[in-house]
């Protein structure tokens, strides 16, 4: 069957199976045995066309026939990252013929991506402004692409590269890098030198920003942070208000972490219209809407873990929050759960105790208190509940409830399992309170109320980019990575802009960030250590 190429203008001409193995052996050009791929790319592609494919659709058919053949053979992940990498480069810079014409291109293609950026109102203008942006093309590595994973590669382009209004690519891999790097630098004072300086870092995988760092550095919205944490108080305001903050924060391409512990359980008392409450599970059935319809940045949806303390009377609901079956208007299909556990419940599972379970409502200090003053006035609950004061309480043996908890987790992979008790003995910031939660991906610690949203900003350093030639930890660039990336942190903290008040008075009093690291196994692995050695 005669099979035609639809070309970008329309005009079709017949498919040459030459130029594709010219472009399947030039991805491979360094790779063992690359006839025999060529002729299995090849082939497997061939099987997927179509009389009338577009080209676009045929470089994707290329990279695919690769892409499944990664599991197989890594050289395969190398040729599709480098298929896909000829997609961008064209769609960001045009034709080229080779590799000196792509890096003049490219260098001579990056002051022209800025302006281009700035007038669609896209980037910052003190891209322009503050930077020489002749030194920085000069300073553009495009070797440093070949680093790239096909994974990478590919979640960069979804999430990350700049597109302008059409969705059309602006930005390639080592563009995207000096802008993030540029996005970073915008207040110092030697601008230049130092964007220079965190564009090498981060062009050669030796540390990478957050997420959201990666996708607003450098633009007219600099919404920088990765982690918000939240606690929603008792009442229909700051639950309407809560809800509004988390929409602008996931817009901002925020994750989040609420604690819903304070709401009062369902069929409490409301005294102001004398009825009773829905409890927490209907407001949370509202946010799982509201992050599902609100999507980060375009990029993805939103994310976020409401925390609950296994005390509260309607726990029981909140376990079944993430339950295939059920009311859908009391489940949650994209929010996650976490149970945020006390050393007093895990006592009682010990002992095989009774566990008993509040309404916040009439024991509003519970959630103020962790370790032993939280077990002293549970205790003092206990007897007041026994003696007929406290309305509405349940008892259940521990050991029952921790079983509904980890069967819960095994059924459907929540609630996560978090410890309010280690948390909040370890804080180093007691003076501000109590940590009623943690956040997205339980590895953020910090104090939140009603008048601070917690932020925290990220950065993570890859320790398989710090070895030496002799497989050893170079630990003089560790420390040199370790020293510019609390650099950009504390830069980003001054140039962030955090879409609501309360957040943004968090992260400039308090100035968190996280610098964690990532590729140990891969260190590991080059270094001929096993992972469980001594």
């Amino acid at each position: 069957m005669r099979i035609n190429i639809t070309k970008i203008d329309g005009r079709q001409e017949p498919f040459d199976a030459d130029r594709i193995n010219q472009a399947i052996a030039i991805a491979g050009h360094d790779l063992v045995d690359i006839e025999s791929k060529i002729t299995q790319i090849a082939t497997e592609t061939e099987l997927t066309l179509y009389d009338g494919i577009t080209t676009k659709e045929l470089d994707q058919a290329v990279i695919n026939a690769c892409v499944q053949n990664i599991k197989d053979d890594p050289d395969f992940d190398k040729m599709a990252t480098r298929l896909l990498l000829k997609t961008i480069y064209k769609a960001v810079l045009g034709d080229y013929d080779n590799l000196t014409e792509l890096t003049t291109k490219h260098q001579q293609g990056f002051a022209n991506y800025i302006k281009q950026g700035i007038a669609d109102n896209i980037l910052d203008a003190r891209l322009q402004l503050n930077f020489d942006l002749n030194e920085l093309s000069q300073a553009l590595i495009l070797q440093n692409d070949d680093l790239l994973t096909y994974t990478g590669l590919s979640t960069m382009q979804k999430r990350y590269l700049v597109k302008n209004s059409q969705q059309q690519l602006m930005e390639t891999p080592q563009y995207f890098f000096m802008r993030v790097a540029m996005g970073l630098a915008l207040h110092e004072a030697k601008a230049t030198a130092i964007a220079i300086k965190f564009y090498k870092k981060m062009s050669t995988l030796e540390y990478l920003a957050g997420g959201s760092t990666n996708i607003n550095a450098g633009t007219v919205r600099p919404r920088l942070s990765n982690c918000y944490l939240m606690d929603m108080e008792d009442s229909i305001d700051h639950i309407g208000k809560t809800i509004s903050d988390i929409m602008q924060l996931s817009k901002a391409t925020g994750g989040i972490g609420l604690s819903v512990t304070k709401l009062r359980a369902n069929g409490s008392p409301i005294a102001t219209n004398n009825t009773a409450s829905s409890g927490p599970i209907p407001f949370l059935h509202i946010i799982d809407a509201a992050i599902r319809a609100i999507s980060r940045a375009g990029k993805k949806m939103g994310a976020l873990c409401f925390y609950m303390e296994n005390w509260h009377y309607d726990f029981d609901e909140f376990l079944d929050l993430k339950q295939n079956a059920g009311d859908e208007y009391r489940r949650t299909r994209t929010a996650n759960t976490a149970v945020y556990m006390s050393d007093e419940f895990m006592k009682r599972v010990q002992n095989d105790g009774w566990w008993y379970l509040f309404d916040p409502r009439e024991t509003p200090d519970l959630v103020e208190l962790y370790g032993q003053k939280f077990s002293q006035r549970y205790q003092e609950y206990i007897a007041l509940a026994e003696a007929g004061k406290i309305q509405r309480y349940k008892r259940v043996k521990a050991t029952d409830q921790f079983r509904k908890i980890i069967v819960a987790l095994q059924a459907t992979s929540h609630p996560w399992l978090t410890w309010k008790d280690p948390i909040n003995v370890r804080n180093l910031n007691q003076q501000a309170g109590t940590i009623y939660c943690s956040n997205l991906c339980t590895e953020i610690t910090l104090a939140q109320n009603k008048d601070n949203i917690s932020v925290c900003n990220l950065l993570s350093i890859n320790l398989a980019r710090h070895l030496t030639t002799g497989q050893q930890i170079d630990w003089d660039k560790l420390a040199d990575s370790s020293r510019l990336g609390i650099r950009q942190l504390d830069n980003l903290v001054d140039i962030n802009q955090p879409p609501v008040p309360e957040a943004k008075n968090f992260d400039q009093a308090n100035r968190a960030v996280g610098m964690g690291i990532m590729g140990l196994t891969d260190m590991l692995e080059k270094m001929g250590l096993p992972y469980d050695s001594t």
